[in-house]
């Protein structure tokens, strides 16, 4: 209020506070007319005092573009895919890699929570909830024996990689509302990794509760988001792929309920019997549907030629 004092002189000022507009909020909500009786002021003086207390609200509220600074990205290991990404996987939201069983889905989450540490100054640790097969401890330990030759650093990035096993929706939901919330109340975790959801889900009941499933599936992004607004950590998932008989296509498992609730969606397929594979955004607020291709190595994914 001392611009609007500035402007109006004391006594008029003055006049203000015995009517008990005090503040920026109340001076907002008061009639323009109103105030000339009170104040004397001209109408376009009223007029310039509205618009000094509009900009006082809005002030370190609203931003321009070109003021929000560019979010971190997790790099792939990969120069082309990065570059395609805009600098890599997306921090922000929640991001999901669905594919066929064996095309490399897991790799590829190994490979980006090991880059997640590298290219990190504070090597932030990394959570990994697997529940379709136990943690494939011996690829990562291979990959980084690699990671660390080609950067000549030393290899112990596994020591900061947090696993759980997890079988059903209620250990997950255990898992995120119980430890989770713990382990990132005393370590710095900047990426979580589910792989994948899909299996959490996955039953013999030929008639699952479709309503039931939607609602668990938005309590587990809910539970997400919320972990990742308060502890800043990056959220990737894994997601099967289900065949549609009528179109003889493959598509991600969970349907339309699930896919309402994710930010990127991302698509690992292959391109032929060799280890050549084609990484496709499907869609994200970010990026453009585009594709690349990559190859799966012993040594980790590589940019193909």
């Amino acid at each position: 209020m001392e611009h609007i004092k500035n402007l109006l002189g004391l006594d008029a000022y003055s006049a203000l506070l015995n009517e008990n507009i005090k503040t920026i909020n109340k001076f907002i909500m008061a009639n323009p007319k109103s105030l000339q009786q009170i104040t004397g002021a001209s109408a376009e003086t009223v007029k310039e005092m509205f618009s000094i207390v509009s900009e006082e609200i809005i002030k370190g509220k609203f931003s321009s573009a070109y003021d929000i600074e560019p979010k971190v990205r997790i790099s792939t290991g990969c120069e082309k895919l990065d570059k395609m990404l805009l600098g890599g996987i997306p921090t922000t939201g929640i991001s999901e890699l669905y594919g066929c069983s064996g095309v490399g889905k897991t790799q590829f989450c190994l490979q980006l929570s090991l880059q997640h540490q590298l290219l990190n100054i504070s090597r932030t640790e990394v959570v990994y909830i697997c529940s379709e097969d136990i943690f494939p401890s011996k690829r990562m330990k291979q990959l980084t024996n690699e990671l660390g030759k080609k950067f000549k650093v030393d290899p112990n990035f596994e020591d900061h990689i947090f696993i759980k096993h997890i079988a059903d929706f209620q250990e997950l939901q255990k898992c995120l509302s119980v430890d989770l919330p713990k382990l990132l109340s005393i370590t710095n975790v900047g990426l979580i990794i589910i792989d994948s959801i899909a299996g959490i889900f996955r039953s013999s009941n030929d008639n699952p509760d479709y309503v039931a499933r939607s609602n668990d599936l938005m309590e587990i992004c809910t539970a997400l988001t919320e972990l990742q607004d308060q502890y800043n950590c990056a959220i990737f998932m894994v997601n099967q792929v289900t065949d549609n008989v009528v179109l003889e296509t493959h598509e991600p498992c969970l349907g339309l309920s699930w896919a309402n609730n994710i930010t990127h969606r991302f698509c690992l397929s292959r391109i032929s019997n060799n280890l050549e594979r084609k990484f496709t955004v499907i869609f994200s607020p970010e990026l453009s549907p585009i594709s690349s291709k990559i190859l799966l190595t012993v040594k980790g994914l590589t940019d193909a030629q």
